[in-house]
């Protein structure tokens, strides 16, 4: 039987999101990227060389999107691959005004501003 790809294993479609990217990491400090493509549960990133190097797997980072209409949102993710590629991260929680919410919350919050219903 052969092995499912890469593509067949993804549960949430990507976009070609590109976007400037602050990462936070306790030890490696603080750094600028830029976002290839984003997912529902995930982000493929851009950083300088040296610097994508430094980050081990399983690394927890916390990552705003500087060009988005809510930069102040902080989300929780952690380092699933590190390749020639990018930085994969896969998307945890999130981070508003103080509060932390799951990820279905940030989805069901982006359908009801899509779909008109009240919150």
């Amino acid at each position: 039987m052969n092995a499912p790809t890469s593509q067949e294993r993804r549960q949430h479609l990507r976009r070609s999101v590109v976007s400037t990217v602050q990462l936070d990491h306790e030890i490696l400090g603080r750094t600028i990227g830029s976002s290839v493509n984003i997912s529902d549960s995930g982000m493929l990133l851009q950083l300088d060389a040296l610097v994508q190097q430094a980050f081990p797997s399983e690394a927890t980072i916390k990552l705003c999107l500087l060009d988005s209409i809510s930069p102040e949102i902080a989300f929780t993710g952690r380092v699933v691959r590190n390749t020639e590629h990018g930085l994969a991260v896969r998307l945890l929680a999130y981070e508003f005004r103080g509060n932390v919410y799951s990820l279905r919350e940030l989805r069901r919050q982006w359908f009801v501003s899509q779909s008109g219903l009240p919150s």
